[in-house]
Order: structure tokens, then C-alpha cells, then sequence
């Protein structure tokens, strides 16, 4: 009897070591395929980044050759919109390209910050006029002190984790709305918030949102990648500052009293 309880145990014991080697087979398997993934999405994304230099350099000249021009200035203008509605747009695919890479960066531990001097009010009013042509219907409002704040930050990556907080802003919420970034400062933080007055999102959904490639069941047909709120997060975090989705809540001016708003604070 105790002959065959030992045989009995062994044949459990080995199969429980086949299912562990097609596990651990199977989970290799998927890391490859997960790198293989990200090296393909990382090529993707340096691909798409080369004609979009050129392509914001050119229409950037067109638009100044435009001011420049003597010719019909309402043809002027109607031309200018055009050229800088190209500029905004290749500003705002360049954002998503450069969180692409990002999420390849930080999926290998290879993210990094090249801080510098810079002034924040100055890259919030640049982020907030390259939106405005496409966004003709919104209005774009701006609180800021008038003196500069500066810190020493990675001023490329904060003007993408702001356009991505913008993005968002725009695109959920309805036209003929406000979209409101505020700034202001404490002995140690400078503190930023972009509100718009669309619908709030539920508690329920607020671990979901920092989550990678991940979108929500109320986005009501809009597309998007569901990187922007990772990378952002991420960005924040990397200078030391942290990014939270503000608690609803009633404030005396009644156009704030429904929306969502997102803020984040960075060291001084």
C-alpha cells in the first residue's frame, strides 16, 4: 500500500514539473515577444519622428513668410490659420511619438531627464498656443503669475506631459467649453492644474487611469492611445513631483463646478 502511495506521489510530482516547465516555457516565449514588441514599436516611432522636423521647420517658415507677405491679408489670414493648424497638429503627433518611445524607455529602465534652466510660465503659454488652432471652439485660458518660475527641469519632457494633460482636456469635454490651466507657487512647489468642464470621471476608474495602454469605458468612441496619463505620470514623478486627479468638489465659481481636473506639483 505504501508502495503504491510513493508511485502515486512521484507521478503528481512530475506532473506538477511538466505543468512548471510549460509554464516557465510559455512565459519566455511571451518575454520575447514582449521585447520583440517594444524594439518593433520603438523603430515605429523613430521612423515617424524623422519627417516631423522638417515638416514643423517648413510650415513654421511658411507661416512667418505669410506675415510677411503684402498680399490680400484676409488670404493672409486663411493662410495662416492653415499653416499654423499644420504646425499644432505635427506638435501633437510628435507628443504621441515621443510617448511611444518613453514607454519603450521605461519598460528597459532606460527613461532619463536632461534637466536644464528653464522657465515654467513660459513652456505652459508655448503648449497652450500650439493647441489653440486646433481647438478653435474651446477657450484656452491661462493663470499664471507674471514673474517667471524658474527650476531646473527637463523642459521637453514637462511641455509633453502638459500637452498630454491638454489633449485630454480638449478632447473630453464638449465645444464652447473652457479648458483652464492654472499655475502658482509655494516656498518650495510650483503647482499646475488643467480643469476642463467636461464629465467628471467616476471614483471608481481612478486606479485605471495611470495605467499603460489603458482606456475607459466612458471615452464614448474617442480614440486614443492610453499612454498619455502613464507617461505623464511618469514624467512628474521622474522630476520628483507627483500628478493626481482632483476630488470633485464646489467652488464659488460656478463654471468650475462640474469637469475634471488633473494638477501636479514640481519641486523648486
Amino acid at each position: 500500500m505504501q508502495v503504491k502511495q510513493e508511485k502515486s506521489q512521484e507521478k503528481i510530482i512530475q506532473e506538477l514539473q511538466l505543468q512548471v516547465d510549460e509554464l516557465r516555457a510559455n512565459n519566455l516565449l511571451l518575454q520575447d515577444q514582449l521585447a520583440r514588441k517594444e524594439q518593433f514599436t520603438a523603430m515605429i516611432a523613430h521612423e515617424l519622428r524623422g519627417p516631423l522636423s522638417p515638416i514643423i521647420n517648413y510650415a513654421q517658415m511658411l507661416s512667418r513668410h505669410v506675415c510677411a507677405s503684402d498680399a490680400d491679408p484676409k488670404r493672409n489670414a486663411t493662410l495662416q490659420r492653415h499653416t499654423n493648424i499644420i504646425i499644432s497638429q505635427a506638435w501633437r503627433l510628435t507628443r504621441l511619438v515621443n510617448d511611444l518611445l518613453d514607454a519603450s524607455r521605461l519598460s528597459s529602465g532606460q527613461f532619463t531627464l536632461i534637466r536644464a534652466e528653464c522657465d515654467l510660465c513660459t513652456f505652459v503659454k508655448e503648449t497652450v498656443d500650439q493647441l489653440r488652432p486646433v481647438a478653435p471652439y474651446h477657450t484656452l485660458v491661462i493663470n499664471a503669475p507674471d514673474s517667471s518660475v524658474i527650476g531646473n527641469w527637463d523642459c521637453g519632457r514637462l511641455q509633453q506631459a502638459l500637452g498630454n494633460l491638454l489633449d485630454n482636456a480638449i478632447k473630453y469635454s464638449d465645444e464652447r467649453t473652457t479648458v483652464t490651466v492654472d499655475v502658482w507657487t509655494t516656498s518650495d512647489a510650483v503647482y499646475v492644474s488643467v480643469h476642463n468642464q467636461g464629465a467628471s470621471i467616476p471614483s471608481a476608474d481612478t486606479q485605471l487611469l495611470f495605467r499603460p495602454y489603458t482606456r475607459l469605458q466612458g471615452s464614448n468612441g474617442r480614440q486614443g492611445s492610453g499612454l498619455g496619463l502613464f507617461i505623464t505620470k511618469s514624467i512628474i514623478e521622474a522630476h520628483g513631483g507627483t500628478l493626481q486627479l482632483e476630488p470633485n468638489k464646489e467652488e464659488e465659481d460656478s463654471n468650475r463646478l462640474q469637469g475634471t481636473t488633473f494638477s501636479f506639483n514640481l519641486p523648486l
